[in-house]
């Protein structure tokens, strides 16, 4: 959209506005003088939006939020257009023009610190923000949206816990399920957690995640790498489990360590048997190339290409046909000039796959070659999943 074409938008909008108000100012029993002047300053303005003249025209509302209480719906509108526009320095002077009037009544005065504070955390000024939204929470003035941005500062600051407490209040005061971001903040005090190696109270913000979401896939795998990283095994693939359990998109991001648990056992019987058992009911070919990996070396090549070729046939797999490559590289390199085709094949794959994104975003489609556990773009919580089809799972 056309920066033209956009305040052509909003000049109309607010004129729209202002023509609305200036009839509740005669219908009131203004004066026609009164009438006038607001009239003339306002569409001079107006004039000033349309030829693109915005300091000019800034000037002009400003004025009149400092002096007119009547022109109080389209400013505060106007003002957050410029937010919108990228335009937040003039945004915050138009607010900060309306809260200047004299005699503003509180419920006015109250929406103008809303729209300041929004106005501070698009310029990344947060400590500010986060005084005046604090302020409306304390005073119960548009609470939801106060504690909503607080959620959002506080998880741009890191501040985890008083994240959790905003976020708790947040889901209090409206009734929107807040379970699976608050089990992330658990998450993320149990990983700062682990980076000071204080392992007890990284398993106690892990054990609130799981009381707050008992599906948080994140919290067990967090306490599998614990358990595995202690050799506690069993302990471990249990956590595995209750991950695959909660979520079974994440399986292609933890399967390798769950075979190595399993193999520190020494309970390959029991892994086939568990593997067998997610292939059957599991979409995606990870398992499936575990499996093959460990066909390979308790069975033999021959067993595990035999195992391999048959799942690629119900289920096609550029990864797939990169392990069966790989699988018979020994007996394929003895066709001489021809073993340079699969040498070829092989690169194109790597190339391939190298250049994909591995993850995508449920919720706004962001593509990601790592995991996120907060989206990046559209910054929801444990969105960012393994995508599956012939390219990647």
């Amino acid at each position: 959209m056309s920066s033209h074409f956009l305040w052509t938008s909003v000049a109309l909008l607010a004129g729209i506005l202002m023509g609305l108000y200036l009839a509740i100012i005669l219908k009131t029993g203004k004066t026609k003088r009164t009438f006038q002047q607001l009239n003339h300053r306002y569409f001079k303005g107006l004039n000033y939006l349309l030829n693109d003249e915005s300091d000019k025209a800034i000037d002009v509302f400003i004025q009149l939020a400092e002096t007119s209480q009547e022109t109080f719906e389209p400013q505060l509108a106007l003002g957050n257009l410029y937010r919108r526009k990228g335009e937040v320095d003039r945004a915050i002077k138009l607010h900060q023009a309306l809260i200047a009037q004299a005699e503003l009544p509180e419920r006015y005065r109250t929406r103008a610190l809303l729209a300041i504070g929004k106005d501070y955390m698009s310029a990344g000024l947060l400590d500010r923000a986060e005084v005046l939204f604090s302020e409306l929470v304390e005073i119960e003035a548009h609470t939801p949206e106060a504690l909503h941005s607080l959620v959002e500062i506080y998880q741009q600051e890191q501040d985890w816990l008083q994240a959790i407490k905003s976020a708790s209040r947040f889901q209090s005061a409206t009734n929107r399920n807040m379970q699976v971001p608050i089990g992330h903040f658990y998450c993320e005090l149990a990983e700062l957690s682990l980076q000071q190696e204080d392992i007890e109270q990284a398993e106690k913000y892990l054990s609130s995640a799981l009381r707050v979401d008992e599906r948080a896939v994140r919290s067990h795998l967090i306490c599998a790498k614990i358990k595995q990283q202690n050799k506690q095994w069993q302990a471990a693939i249990d956590e595995y489990h209750a991950a695959k359990q909660a979520d079974p998109a994440f399986i292609p991001l933890f399967i390798e360590d769950m075979v190595e648990c399993y193999l520190a056992l020494k309970k390959g019987d029991e892994l086939e048997a568990e593997l067998l058992r997610w292939i059957e009911h599991y979409q995606g070919v990870s398992p499936v190339l575990a499996l093959a990996q460990f066909y390979s070396v308790e069975k033999g090549e021959a067993f595990a290409t035999e195992f391999l070729t048959e799942q690629l046939n119900n289920r096609a797999s550029f990864k797939g046909l990169n392990a069966l490559i790989e699988l018979n590289e020994a007996d394929l390199s003895q066709l001489g000039d021809d073993f340079a085709y699969f040498n070829v094949l092989k690169d194109l794959i790597d190339k391939l796959l190298k250049n994909k994104p591995k993850l995508r975003c449920r919720k706004c489609g962001f593509g990601a070659k790592s995991l996120h556990w907060q989206c990046p773009s559209c910054k929801n919580w444990g969105v960012v999943k393994p995508i599956y089809g012939l390219e990647s799972e």
